[in-house]
Formats: structure tokens, sequence, C-alpha cells
């Protein structure tokens, strides 16, 4: 069968490049058995003309699209659906009779709701595709559906429930052939443009994160060695120098990443990687291990800056603990980028006080070693299912009737512009200490 694989628009023109990982995956599952073609909308400044060739030349007989991204987050109101219903259309239009099948985290989200926003979407699917997809693609030609993939019938949507695959370690690698890594080479300036799984799932119950409902809670690994194989393949047969961990959190389990670590040094292998870090399973043996391995950049995602937020987004962790992980990145020489989330329910003159001496001491840490660090605040982007919206809406702090399909966050008066008061914080830091009037100024 002629399989046409779309990655829908997911960032802004000319901005930061991300590699349709899902859909090498899922080529790598289809490769030898299907004929394939593929196309990333985001690599095109006016992406229907390259469409319309494609659709004409190739004739897919389905047409996977990867919903990958609601909005870009970071405080936007931009959504990226009116792309997704432009790209469903424009396939519909020139190839009426194709199969066209849905999926990404996006669309994982809201699949039904999807569903019915786009008419033109055939087949969807919730969570991980990789084992779905080719039964899917087997039974089209008979109008054979597995129950579990959302489909039409009788005026409605019918089907759908989160699929997870169980053995990572039998996936194939992911192929390259159609999404070639080196069309992403030029594009961007300050991060990896190429996603690496080394787990999916995630252990923790954050109340304002999706990553257990897409992943699941229960965490898979992939082989370490198979880890290293493909960044060995990246490296040497398609020029890449830098990966980024698309894990929820690359250092736990920490023995799956020392292992990873222990075995590229053992290759040889010169690769730089960055990840997301857990801080209160960070220690300094470790962070010298995963440097010597490459380690480039450091991203922590604790998004409570004080005790009361911690808890209430149930990290699980303490304040003192991300000190001490601040201190260790701040000493071991890497990047460092910190995310936090604030103007929480609750915010008042004593946890902005508490985040302010933490953004202090996270600041002059990084001071002191001569290492700059980069701090990004946000407010909380509201999702159906997550409990903190669910909080949210049960204490009459937000309307519930508003739709969260659309870019929707927590940022009531009077702490609406805490986020920009803490970004000119950091700015005046920056600035005392190119004026050398800092912390561990001359």
């Amino acid at each position: 069968m002629r399989v046409l694989l779309l990655q829908a628009v997911s960032n802004f023109p000319n901005g930061e490049a991300v590699y349709p990982l899902g859909l090498a995956r899922l080529a790598g599952v289809l490769s030898g058995t299907h004929q394939l073609a593929g196309l990333d909308l985001n690599l095109h400044p006016d992406p229907w003309p390259p469409l319309k060739a494609l659709l004409a030349d190739f004739r897919p007989q389905a047409v996977c699209i990867s919903f990958r991204n609601l909005d870009p987050l970071a405080g936007n109101h931009v959504s990226w659906l009116p792309h997704l219903k432009a790209l469903a259309s424009l396939v519909k239009r020139l190839s009426p009779e194709v199969a066209l099948i849905a999926g990404g985290s996006g669309f994982s989200l809201f699949a039904g709701r999807l569903m019915q926003e786009v008419p033109e979407i055939d087949l969807g699917v919730k969570g991980e595709a990789e084992q779905v997809l080719p039964i899917i693609l087997q039974g089209l030609p008979r109008g054979e559906v597995p129950p579990e993939v959302m489909r039409r019938a009788d005026g409605g949507v019918i089907g759908g429930k989160f699929l997870h695959c169980a053995d990572l370690a039998q996936l194939p690698p992911p192929s390259y052939e159609i999404f070639a890594p080196r069309d992403y080479l030029e594009l961007n300036r300050y991060v990896a443009f190429m996603g690496l799984e080394s787990k999916r799932g995630c252990p923790h119950s954050c109340s304002y994160c999706l990553y257990p409902l897409l992943q699941g809670c229960q965490v898979r690994l992939h082989p370490p060695g198979r880890v290293v194989d493909e960044m060995e393949l990246l490296s040497q047969e398609h020029g890449l120098d830098m990966v980024h961990f698309s894990d929820a959190v690359v250092n736990q389990p920490a023995g799956h990443l020392r292992a990873i670590c222990e075995e590229m040094l053992r290759r040889g292998l010169q690769m730089q990687w960055t990840g997301f870090f857990r801080e209160d399973a960070l220690n300094a043996a470790d962070l010298e291990l995963y440097k010597k391995a490459g380690l480039m950049a450091i991203y922590f995602s604790a998004d409570g800056a004080n005790q009361a937020a911690l808890s209430l987004l149930n990290k699980g962790m303490s304040l003192e603990q991300v000190r001490r992980a601040s201190d260790l990145a701040a000493a071991s020489g890497l990047i460092t980028v910190y995310h936090f989330l604030v103007n929480l329910p609750g915010e008042n003159q004593y946890t902005v006080d508490e985040t302010t001496r933490l953004l202090d001491e996270i600041l002059e840490a990084h001071a002191r070693a001569n290492n700059p660090a980069a701090v990004v605040f946000n407010n909380l982007r509201l999702y159906p299912g997550a409990a903190l919206t669910k909080l949210i809406f049960e204490q009459g702090l937000a309307d519930p009737k508003q739709d969260l399909l659309y870019p929707a966050y927590y940022n009531p008066p009077p702490w609406d512009g805490l986020r920009y008061e803490l970004s000119a914080r950091c700015l005046q830091h920056e600035a005392a200490m190119a004026a050398g009037s800092g912390p561990g100024g001359s």
C-alpha cells in the first residue's frame, strides 16, 4: 500500500525545528511492507504547493497525519488547529478516496473533539501507533478497523482507547529515509532538533502534567545498547553531533542512563546530548559521568519555585533539593535552563518572596561559577484530564465553560504580571554581571 506520512504544522515559521521522530518510528515499522513517502510541513514556508505535487505524484492510498502540538505554549494564544483543518481539507479535496488517519500527542489529548472539528479525518489513534497502524493498513481494503481505533459510524465517532507498546525492545529502530535528518541540520541555533527516546512512560503524578496520560505510568525502557546504536547511526551516517532525549525524565531510572553513558564511553562515541532532569535524582558522581559521555545542557523542570507550588504541583520534591541541584549544575560548567510556573493558585506575597529568594540563589550560584543560567517563566496551561485544572474549576478559580482545545492559561490578578517581573530580575542580574558589578564580578 502507498502510505503518505505528514507532519502537521507545529512551530512558527523560521522557528526552532523539531524532527518528526514519531513518524520516523512509524516509518521503521512500515518499511519493507508498504511504499512510503513523507512531508514535514514545517520545512516549507508555503507547504501547500509541495503537498499538492506529492499527492499527485505519489497517489497515496492512506495518509497518516501527526498532529504533535495543539499550540506553542509559553503564553502564546496561537492554535495549530486551523493548520490541521486546512491540511485535512486539502488532502481530501485532492485525494478524496484516500483513508485519512490522524494521531500524535496533540491529537490524542482531544481525539474525540478533533474528529468532530475535522470531519475529513476517517480514523484516529490515541497514544502509541507502532503496533496498531500495520493492522489498520492491512484491514483498510476490507473496511476492517480494530476496535481500539476511533472511527465514524451512525453519524458519530466510536471506538478509541489509549494505546501503549508494552515492550519497546520489540520495536524496530526509526527509519530516517523518508525524513532525512540532514534537512534539519542548519535550521536551529540554540537547541537540538533531533529527539531520541531512551524510554516511555512516567511514574510521577504531577498535578498539571499529561505525560502519564499520553505514555502511561509504567516506565518502559529501550535497551541501552539499542539507544547507543541509534546515536551512533545518527552520528556516522547522518552527520549529527547532538541529540535531545525526549523522555519525560532522562535521569530516571538512574541506572539506565548510567548504562547508556557507559556504553557511549566504551565505544568512544563523540555525541553531545541534552535532556530534562529530575532535580532530586541528580548527584555529583552521576553528573560527572553524564558530562564525560557528552552531556552539554541540563534542562530542569521543577516548575514550582516555592514550597507551596511544589506541593500544589505534586512534584514530590523539596525546595532544598531544587537548590542542591542548581548548585551542582552551576559548578558543572554546563549550560543550564530552569523552567518555573508562576501565579499558581494560592500565590501570595509570601510565595512570591520565596520564589524571588530562590531565583536570586540560582542566579548567584551560577554567577560565582561564571556559568550564566537561563530561567524560563510560564503560566499554567489548562488541560482537561489534569488534576490541577480540575481543582481550579472545582474551586471556582476559572470558568469551566472555557474551551480548553484552544490556549487557556491560569493567570489572574494581582500577580498576572509576575512572570515578566521575574524575567526582568534575571535580565537585570545579567546586565549587572556584564558590568562587573554583580556577584562574582570584579
